[in-house]
């Protein structure tokens, strides 16, 4: 435990990392409220929104049936279409996910004609959230029938999609049965919406604790698995080059935390690129002794700590005029 203690003295100075602001999600008309009533979106797609409705299986229109303030998007199944299985309408448009934390929207599910003996068999269809292609969210799978009003619905995107480039975003619904379908499935869509991190900025790499900052809890969080064998999967493990087949939090990871790093490093990537190396006695990074045994010695956090002691200062003594 006093190795990983000495690294603090270390790493203080990565504390001012630079902060880039990510580009911040922006989905175009999520409450559905830019064009006004649309009997039929094949015909006129909503506004910011790409369709897909397979035709004579599934319809869609934007009219106030449901939420506020005016309008939402409405995606259903005819009836006594055949359906195969996965067959799938949805609305769809490119986001950056870079920023951003969860996905939140209002969903009712509905069925037609609305009696007891057409419930929602969540076995059959299903509402669905995707990004890429890939569902991310879906409704209720429990139950005989799940119709109802389900306000402020997310889902927290995941870090894989937050790269800087565009995601293609579809909401809508999924047919789960090869079957000639009685019952009309209806979703209506509303208030969709981003919540972006940090105002936009996103996490930074090294915020293990979801603050906001790289900060000395982040790195108290780092040191405390220093050279531990962990999950490769794990927050803290940052570089997964070495990592087969679990992971380990080294130099590697840590320069991955400090990839904001706004000094000098040549002297540190030197220092550095002799971790853990049995080295000459007299190597000039051998800065600590006590634990040599000569004629070698080892780099190692006593060196780092000594090291660190002097990090970014200067011995230079400007002349007095």
């Amino acid at each position: 435990m006093k190795e990983r203690v000495m690294i603090i003295g270390a790493a203080m100075v990565l504390l001012a990392a630079n902060w880039v602001q990510a580009e911040v999600c922006r989905i175009v008309n999520g409450s559905f409220e830019k064009d006004g009533w649309i009997t039929d979106i094949t015909a006129k797609e909503p506004n910011g929104w790409d369709v897909s409705v397979p035709t004579g299986k599934f319809g869609g229109y934007v009219k106030k049936e449901w939420s506020d303030p005016n309008f939402n998007l409405t995606l259903y199944s005819m009836r006594y279409a055949t359906f195969d299985v996965n067959d799938m309408t949805t609305v769809s448009q490119q986001v950056s996910l870079t920023g951003v934390d969860k996905i939140t929207f209002d969903l009712k599910l509905a069925t037609y004609p609305s009696i007891y003996l057409y419930p929602w068999d969540p076995a059959k269809c299903t509402a669905v959230v995707l990004i890429d292609g890939s569902v991310v969210w879906e409704s209720n799978s429990v139950g005989t029938d799940v119709r109802d009003e389900y306000f402020d619905q997310f889902f927290t995107v995941a870090d894989e999609y937050k790269d800087g480039l565009p995601h293609l975003l579809s909401f809508g619904m999924r047919v789960n049965v090869t079957e000639n379908l009685r019952t009309s499935y209806i979703t209506h869509w509303d208030s969709i919406e981003c919540t972006v991190i940090c105002g936009g900025g996103g996490f930074l790499v090294g915020d293990f604790n979801r603050d906001c900052y790289v900060d000395v809890n982040d790195l108290k969080l780092l040191t405390e698995l220093w050279l531990d064998e962990v999950e490769p999967n794990d927050k803290c493990n940052l570089f997964g080059g070495d990592d087969l087949p679990g992971g380990f939090i080294n130099f590697s990871d840590f320069a991955f935390f400090a990839d904001s790093w706004d000094g000098d490093i040549s002297r540190l990537e030197t220092f550095t690129g002799k971790w853990l190396q049995v080295v000459p006695n007299d190597d000039p990074d051998n800065l600590f002794h006590d634990d040599d045994v000569k004629p070698n010695g080892v780099i190692n956090f006593f060196d780092l700590a000594v090291f660190a002691n002097t990090w970014l200062e200067s011995s230079y003594i400007e002349e007095t005029p």
